[in-house]
């Protein structure tokens, strides 16, 4: 392993339920639904423009692109105010192992969330200055699954994708790390272990790995 990337929401930060609660507050204030099964099944692992689309099909409602924007917008705003509430902890293992692994090698970031969504939570957590690059949905057209973000990660470090390895809680990031090339190992924080088959290596939290076991891989 020349670099290792983390995901983010899942990975490093217990955010997926700040991100539950922001889609379904603002989506309810616009007479949408958005069910915890729908979260968990077609939505996590995904930008908030693909989320809210997929909401508005669930419920049969057309949306505008401007619409939609002005949704993400909301979502993102109350999606801060809960981090600043501090309902974005980190996982137990996860600032260890990234202080741990950036004094072994170069390390990034590759989300399909935005930008200012991770520097605030990086920022709480204080470890913004430990990566060498952040990667977001900002970033690229297509956010996972497709592998886009982590092609981009692995050319800004400068390494071949098969020289890098991933952590990763969802099976759409499973799959974009393996599709770019990556290396990829899944974390059970978000979804059960039968949904990350795919990844080279499962386990169930970050306080199992370390950078030693990842350096084997």
């Amino acid at each position: 392993m020349d670099a290792l990337i983390f995901d983010f929401d899942g990975v490093i930060a217990d955010s997926e339920p700040a991100h539950e609660r922001a889609i379904r507050e603002t989506v309810e204030s616009v007479g949408l639904g958005m069910s915890h099964d729908l979260y968990t099944e077609r939505i996590i692992g995904l930008d908030d423009i693909a989320t809210l689309k997929v909401i508005a099909e669930e419920c049969g409602r057309e949306l505008s692109d401007q619409e939609i924007r002005e949704l993400a917008d909301r979502k993102q705003v109350r999606f801060l105010e809960l981090v600043e509430e501090g309902h974005s902890p980190a996982f137990a293992g996860s600032v260890e192992l990234i202080r741990d692994a950036a004094r072994r090698v170069p390390i990034a970031v590759c989300s399909g969330a935005v930008r200012i969504e991770i520097e605030k939570v990086l920022s709480v957590l204080g470890v913004a200055d430990q990566f060498r690059h952040i990667v977001t949905a900002d970033d690229v057209e297509n956010a996972k699954p497709d592998p886009a973000g982590y092609v981009l990660t692995a050319k800004k470090l400068g390494f071949d994708p098969s020289r890098c390895v991933t952590i990763e809680d969802t099976d759409k990031g499973i799959a974009a790390g393996k599709a770019a090339g990556l290396t990829v190992v899944g974390v059970c924080h978000s979804l059960p272990r039968d949904r990350l088959t795919e990844a080279d290596l499962i386990v169930e939290s970050t306080r199992e790995l370390s950078i030693d076991r990842l350096m084997s891989l």
